[in-house]
């Protein structure tokens, strides 16, 4: 009982958040390639500060998402690690 409660309520959430926003960060992570090679030909390109400060935000937000991203991904795979952990001690 206490087995099919720690693989059905600990360690498949987290299997699934670890997939789910594992992908989520790496999405993040090809927009936020795209927006800093924008606000790189932003700075390049343009002498206007509004522009820049524009291109910056956006680059930033995507910086920000997937720094979210990350930790939500590494809280899953702790949250696997504990149930890993108690499903280990339950068969000792």
């Amino acid at each position: 009982m206490r087995t099919s409660l720690l693989l059905l309520l600990v360690i498949a959430p987290a299997i699934a958040g670890v997939a789910v926003f594992g992908r989520a960060a790496l999405i993040d992570w090809d927009s936020l390639q795209q927006a800093y090679q924008r606000f790189e030909l932003t700075i390049q390109t343009s002498d206007d500060l509004t522009q820049i400060f524009i291109a910056e935000s956006l680059q930033s937000i995507h910086r920000i998402n997937l720094f979210a991203d990350g930790v939500w991904t590494l809280l899953s795979a702790i949250l696997g690690a504990i149930g890993l952990h108690g499903l280990e001690r339950h068969r000792l």
